[in-house]
């Protein structure tokens, strides 16, 4: 029976890699030759098959995972245009398996299963070496390459432009290699530049005095690069790049590492003064590693009138969303809310009010009694049915249906409970018998153990009292949380939420 077919092409940059043209006339053949019907094909141009991110592939990937995949075959030319990877082939053609998607090979000599399987996989294993290989002279290409005095690939960096000079030919082609020269367009303001920042000028002075259109983070970028600027060719100093990620996390390798090629082009630094921006580049990471470390009492607590969180930054609270509301030093409101928290929300005056606000409403519910014993049935009837349906998934062939009621009831089950601890009178009794004294009591127990706790402590300490923050202005409005202080889930008519007004420092 015929069947859907895709085709899945890949080229490389290897002048000697079979060319997606050729691969898809011999795929085409080969299909026609099957009786399968070709309905698509996935082309990937001068991709590397090492990683398995590549547009068109995982597009077909992709399709794969879903209810309405159109094919139920691939076809490729060989194990090499799939991946190069072991891993990542065994785990795509798992993929496929799971999904009932077929996976044929042009370039594979036929035999019996069993022997097939052992053949694809020897066939990735060569694959892969094939590419580390390949990997590996390239590197000494490169390395033979800065040894030279050429550049080892990639852009100029800003204020430089390439020059290309023939070395030679190839099959009637010219063969070039590049190397750094003057950008008369921008050299001379690139060299002001690092001038000022040796002299220790603010970068956004610079950018504004020199006019130079570039962001910060390229900015950061030529001062990382200063040995280049030095007029030296450094390569081998960033880590590989493997699905959008650096190898072990770190940009650049360690140091010693680095191959550098000195006085290779012209420079706009000494060497001296290029090793002094990367001191202080240095210097300024390990400075925001220190930073992050800030510890912050009101994360998760602290909202913006707009409605988003207050983040910790260098020592402020700020709008995440930067509506416009002005920063905040973090020793402010902090201050301001605690002190408010003692002042206004753990006083004894206030717990004591709170609590004959609670007893009073207790009062005017005098069918809490008959509610808490209707709850407490129902949750005795919810849970004898789990009990009967757990019994009866052993004596039946379909669980699911069984499985599902039981899922329901435990929801319904957990519902009940909160809402007859809500209602148990005898919550309501505890708070009734609290006297002055036990009020007196709890608030002093908490300002002690706020004062005597680590950070941790009180910012936990806080979390069990306050719901939210909202930040307006020269006004912040605290709400507290109340079922963490009462125990009930009973909010007070009208507006309790205490305001605190105060001249702030702000960014």
């Amino acid at each position: 029976m015929a069947q859907r077919a895709v085709i899945y092409l890949r080229s490389s940059k290897d002048r000697h890699d079979v060319s997606v043209e050729s691969q898809r006339r011999e795929l085409q053949r080969y299909i026609e030759q099957a009786g399968d019907i070709l309905i698509d094909e996935f082309v990937d141009k001068v991709e590397s098959a090492k990683t398995a991110n590549r547009p068109a592939f995982q597009d077909m990937m992709g399709e794969v995972k879903t209810k309405k995949c159109r094919f139920s075959i691939i076809y490729c030319y060989d194990t090499s245009r799939f991946s190069r990877r072991k891993y990542d082939a065994q785990m795509y053609k798992h993929l496929l398996k799971k999904n009932g998607i077929g996976l044929t090979f042009l370039k594979l000599p036929k035999g019996d299963p069993l022997m097939d399987s052992v053949l694809e996989s020897l066939m990735e294993i060569f694959d892969e070496f094939h590419s580390q290989k390949s990997k590996m002279d390239g590197l000494r290409g490169m390395r033979e390459n800065v040894a030279k005095g050429w550049r080892a690939g990639g852009s100029a960096p800003i204020g430089y432009k390439l020059e290309k000079i023939v070395v030679g030919t190839r099959d009637g082609e010219p063969i070039t290699k590049s190397t750094l020269a003057p950008d008369p367009k921008i050299f001379d303001k690139i060299k002001m530049y690092f001038q000022g920042r040796i002299a220790g000028v603010n970068r956004n002075h610079l950018v504004d005095k020199l006019a130079l259109n570039i962001p910060k983070t390229s900015l950061t970028y030529l001062e990382e690069n200063a040995l280049t600027y030095a007029g030296h060719t450094v390569w081998n100093r960033h880590n590989e790049f493997i699905d959008g990620q650096y190898t072990g996390g770190k940009r650049y390798r360690e140091r010693s590492q680095w191959v550098i090629q000195r006085d290779t082009h012209e420079a706009m630094i000494t060497e001296s003064e290029a090793e002094q921006l990367l001191t202080e580049r240095e210097q300024a990471r390990t400075g925001r590693k220190r930073r992050k470390v800030s510890h912050y009492l009101l994360a998760g607590l602290l909202h913006c009138k707009c409605g988003a969180n207050y983040n910790g930054n260098s020592g402020y609270y700020r709008c995440q969303k930067d509506c416009g509301n002005r920063g905040i030093k973090k020793e402010t409101i902090e201050g301001i809310v605690v002190d408010a928290l003692f002042e206004q929300i753990l006083n004894e005056s206030t717990v004591k009010n709170l609590l004959n606000r609670i007893q009073a409403e207790a009062k005017k519910q005098p069918q809490a009694d008959n509610k808490s014993a209707k709850l407490k049935q129902e949750l005795k009837h919810i849970e004898k049915q789990i009990q009967d349906l757990v019994q009866l998934i052993t004596q039946v062939k379909h669980q699911r249906p069984i499985l599902e009621k039981i899922d329901l009831l435990e929801e319904e089950r957990g519902t009940l409970e909160k809402l007859l601890s809500e209602s148990d009178p005898a919550t309501k009794k505890t708070w009734q018998n609290i006297s002055e004294s036990g009020v007196r009591k709890f608030s002093t127990s908490y300002k002690r153990s706020f004062d005597q706790g680590d950070f941790e402590q009180k910012k936990a300490l806080i979390k069990s009292c306050v719901g939210s923050i909202e930040l307006n202005g020269n006004e912040a409005k605290i709400k507290p949380s109340y079922v963490s202080i009462t125990g009930l889930n009973w909010r007070p008519q009208g507006d309790s939420n205490p305001c605190c007004r105060r001249e702030r420092a702000v960014s």
